[in-house]
Order: C-alpha cells, then structure tokens, then sequence
C-alpha cells in the first residue's frame, strides 16, 4: 500500500495540463518527424520510473500501528494518526527493505498498472491486480483524531486537580 499511496501522491502534484512528446524523433526523409506524440507527463514511463526509484526512501516516514477499526497491523505514515505505534529504525529499515524487495519482483507490473488512473488505486493495484493485499489490508482507517470518549477522558484527567495542589 506504501508504494501505491505514495506514487499517487506524488502523481497528483504534477500539473495535469504538463504534456511530453513520446515516440520515435527520427526524421522522415522530407525531414519531418512522425511518430511523436503527446502524452500526460504525470503517468508517462519516464515520471513513473523516476518515482519508483525513490519511493521506498519514504519508509522512514512511516510506523507500524494497529488499525482499531479491523485490530490488524499495519504501516501508516507517522502524521497520518494519533495512535501510538512502532516509529523504530529497525521497524523502518524492515519496511523500506520490504518495499525494495518487492519493486524489485514487480516493477514491470506496477508501472503498467500505475499509468492507468482508477477509482481506488491502492484497492484495484493491491486485491485486484497483484492480490497482495486483503480487503482487510485497504479498509477504512480511524479519524485522525482520538474519538469524543477520549478526548472527554483527556479533558477530565487534565482538569483534575494534581496532588501537589491538594497538599
């Protein structure tokens, strides 16, 4: 799901009117080129392969928490949730290891999958395509925000007063 998320991300920042010229750039005999033609840049090879060479380096933005929603494991970007989890260099180095292990064995699939836009790309590319991934591994995660319960339990241990102000 990392690498997925992440070349979506950086996919969407590109301008979409930015167009390259593909093709053959060889000239005809009239001294005409045939052949070129114009395509997104956002999901061209080129940019493709330029973001799958760096996506794995975002690993170490990442930590390994449970989704309270399914109870499963799972790497989130660490600004991503409130919930504590594991943010370790060796929890980081094991992802982004995995992550590189797994361009490697795929690489031709998900770029041919990437240049497509669909709905949800992470659930297409990960349960559909690859079947990598459970529906479980896609689900919905928690708000980014400890729920109203919490937050209520927070306030009141706050407002508590301490013992130092009893004594």
């Amino acid at each position: 799901m990392l690498i997925v998320k992440e070349m979506e991300e950086e996919i969407a920042k590109v301008d979409p009117k930015k167009m390259i010229d593909v093709g053959s750039f060889r000239l005809d005999p009239n001294g005409e080129q045939k052949g070129l033609q114009q395509v997104a840049f956002a999901r061209s090879e080129g940019h493709l392969l330029d973001l799958i060479e760096r996506v794995c380096d975002k690993a170490k933005e990442y930590k390994l928490t449970v989704n309270t929603l399914t109870g499963k494991a799972v790497y989130v970007h660490k600004d991503f949730t409130y919930l504590r989890g594991d943010e370790s260099k060796g929890i980081r180095s094991k992802l982004q290891n995995a992550c590189e292990s797994f361009i490697e064995s795929r690489e031709d699939e998900l770029l041919k999958l990437l240049r497509e836009k669909r709905g949800d790309q992470t659930k297409h590319i990960c349960t559909l395509e690859l079947n990598v991934c459970s529906s479980v591994d896609v689900s919905a995660f928690p708000p980014n925000e400890p729920p109203p319960e919490e937050e209520t339990k927070d306030a009141k241990i706050e407002e508590e007063p301490s013992l130092d102000d009893e004594l």
